[in-house]
């Protein structure tokens, strides 16, 4: 659009400069990446060359001067039912006189019109002053602060240095907000939608916070984030607000699996419910997804129905963690969905979790056997059925196999007793039967086994009586014999 028409383009600049000079900014679809600059509110656009010739703000305050307007010199209509001069406090909102004393070569590099950042909030210096996108996202962290509830500790302000800002960290050419990490600030209310115009960012850690309500769809424009967290709120959960609907799908937006840049997405322990987007399987930069709850805590994570086939194809995954939610099942009916098969393309795992769903069925699928650098293997608490599969002794980096509280039947594979690195097997409450295989321990690593209420027979090994943490004694085996040379 700048280079076809650079005068609409300046049109579009003055209007995001504007929009925090009005009540309800949040409100309003400006800068929405789904929407085109003849669909924002209140925007009429008409003329060759396209210019902005309409704009009928009459369900908004206005809060700034008229001059601001001036640049908009395609107008032909113009309502401003209600226009208010800004009351006077700590935090303006609107354009204040610089703070600092400009030179003449700094002052005909003035700030972009209805802007509230100084000079000083953005370095003092030419450069800094005539970069626009930086004053933008200057003044999206000042609406944002307003807008947080219990962010009285933040030290955002219009007198102190951007780069000194809490929280944030500026980079780039030219440069722009490229992380904002408030992990732990006790901040409440909902995460602004405002966020998804710091087009820069490529960090966003909002985690261990008190934030209530959706994930803004915005958030799936930050293309270039690595890392997104947002881990330990209470997202999903709080009143909505006017005109607002709960997703029928999820409460993880669709939009996140825009995110192509993401290594890191941890949205654990939250209230999200629904179902896991497929979209995420287009994340293949992924190296850490986590969506874990608390298994039968109701202030967590509920996440319902099959978990996509897509995430096999994120293979750069070393973590998944699907922990604790409902996956399996819905709320309406007892579905029983499986364990994707194409997990097994995941061979970068270290670490798989899908413990204490109650409700995945059917057999361990044989492919997890390819995941040959997983350490720990959790599908605990689940309605699964059927054998061992052999192959899981193809894992020889394998420490912990947590399979307790399933359905799982037949005899313990000779396989697992001969890998090497195990140090916990878990296989209480199921319906194992037959022999125990000898578990060859020489290095004593073996600690934690619970092989409990199950159906074996024979004796119990030595290696794994030795182990510090032992149900063996309920089993009421006697131990066998010891073998010499």
């Amino acid at each position: 659009m700048r280079a076809a028409n650079p005068k609409l383009a300046a049109d579009c600049d003055t209007l995001l400069g504007l929009r925090y000079t009005l009540s309800r900014p949040d409100t309003l679809n400006w800068g929405d990446t789904t929407e085109t600059l003849a669909t924002w509110d209140g925007v009429t656009i008409s003329g060759t060359p396209k210019r902005v010739t309409g704009l009928e703000l009459a369900p908004y305050a206005f809060r700034g001067t008229l001059e601001e307007l001036a640049k908009l010199d395609a107008l032909d209509t113009l309502d401003l039912a209600v226009h208010t001069t800004e009351p006077t406090d700590t935090t303006p909102t609107t354009p204040t006189t610089p703070t600092t004393t400009v030179t003449p070569a700094t002052t005909a590099t003035t700030l972009p019109t209805g802007l509230r950042c100084t000079t000083t909030t953005l370095g003092g210096s030419p450069t800094a002053t005539a970069n626009r996108t930086l004053a933008l996202d200057c003044n999206t962290l000042l609406a944002m602060k307003s807008m947080l509830a219990g962010t009285a500790t933040l030290n955002w302000s219009q007198a102190l240095a951007l780069t000194s800002w809490d929280g944030v960290e500026v980079s780039g050419t030219p440069k722009r907000v490229s992380k904002l990490a408030l992990s732990g600030k006790s901040l409440t209310g909902k995460i602004p939608t405002q966020l998804g115009a710091l087009r820069g960012l490529t960090v966003l850690k909002l985690d261990g916070n008190q934030l209530t309500g959706s994930i803004p769809t915005q958030l799936g424009a930050l293309a270039n984030l690595t890392t997104l967290d947002l881990s330990g709120n209470e997202l999903g959960s709080g009143p909505l607000a006017a005109g607002e609907t709960r997703g029928a799908y999820t409460d993880i937006p669709t939009q996140i699996g825009n995110l192509t840049k993401l290594t890191t997405l941890d949205l654990s322990h939250n209230k999200l419910w629904g179902q896991i987007p497929t979209q995420l399987g287009k994340l293949t930069a992924l190296t850490t997804l986590d969506l874990s709850g608390r298994g039968l805590s109701p202030r967590e994570n509920t996440l319902t129905g099959k978990i996509p086939t897509q995430l096999g194809d994120l293979t750069n995954l070393t973590t998944l963690n699907l922990h604790g939610n409902r996956l399996g099942g819905d709320f309406t009916t007892d579905a029983g969905y499986g364990i994707p098969t194409q997990l097994g393309k995941l061979t970068n795992l270290t670490t798989l979790n899908l413990g204490e769903n109650f409700h995945l069925s059917g057999p361990i699928p044989t492919q997890l056997g390819d995941l040959v650098n997983l350490e720990s293997l959790k599908l605990n608490v689940n309605r699964l059925s059927g054998p061992l599969p052999t192959q899981l002794g193809n894992i020889g980096s394998l420490q912990g196999l947590q399979l307790s509280k399933n359905q799982l039947s037949g005899s313990i594979p000779t396989q697992l007793g001969n890998l090497p690195a195990l140090k916990a097997i878990l296989l209480r409450h199921n319906r194992f039967s037959g022999g125990i295989p000898p578990f060859p321990d020489p290095d004593g690593s073996l600690a934690n086994v619970q092989l409990k209420n199950n159906s074996f027979t024979g004796c119990v090994p030595g290696s794994l009586l030795a182990a510090a943490t032992n149900d063996l004694a309920q089993l009421g085996l006697p131990a066998c014999p010891t073998t010499t040379n």
